[in-house]
């Protein structure tokens, strides 16, 4: 499971930890390299409010994802909101193993 980032049906979270705050799931994101994120469990990103005026080609484009694009949503599965911290944190550690 830790290996196969982004998450959910349509990739659109792209960390386990995202997965377990729905809050703060970033709006716009795109991978700032290959490397892995070991703490938060995924892709190293960068998050953005929406994608940057500077983004002009699609094909530049195609390196942000977007969740406010139809059928690019990231909203839903709010169970985690429910276990505390510490209660994520041992989530993420399980999550780890499999």
């Amino acid at each position: 499971i830790w290996a196969t980032a982004p998450y959910f049906h349509n990739g659109s979270t792209p960390t386990l930890w995202h997965v377990l705050h729905p809050g703060q799931r970033p709006v716009v994101w795109t991978r700032k390299n290959d490397s892995f994120d070991h703490k938060r469990i995924g892709f190293v990103t960068k998050e953005f409010d929406t994608v940057p005026v500077s983004v002009t080609t699609a094909r530049q484009r195609r390196r942000y994802f977007d969740t406010t694009k139809q059928g690019k949503s990231a909203a839903g599965h709010l169970f985690p909101d429910k276990l505390s911290e510490s209660e994520k944190r041992a989530v993420l550690e399980f999550l780890k193993t499999l």
